[in-house]
């Protein structure tokens, strides 16, 4: 079980087109709780930051 999943990440892993869209659905999802948390323009700033790292 633990050699499919080594697989699976590794082949995943190396896709780039699968590591933007895993990153843009994490970032919006950050952004949601982070709306939810804390005050939209906080939240805002943060996700920009995020943003800005180069993902």
């Amino acid at each position: 079980m633990k050699t499919d999943a080594d697989v699976l990440i590794g082949i995943f892993g190396k896709n780039k087109q699968v590591k933007k869209v895993f990153w843009i659905i994490f970032l919006a999802l950050a952004g949601l709780v982070l709306a939810r948390i804390v005050d939209p323009v906080t939240a805002q700033q943060i996700v920009g930051v995020i943003r800005g790292m180069g993902v």
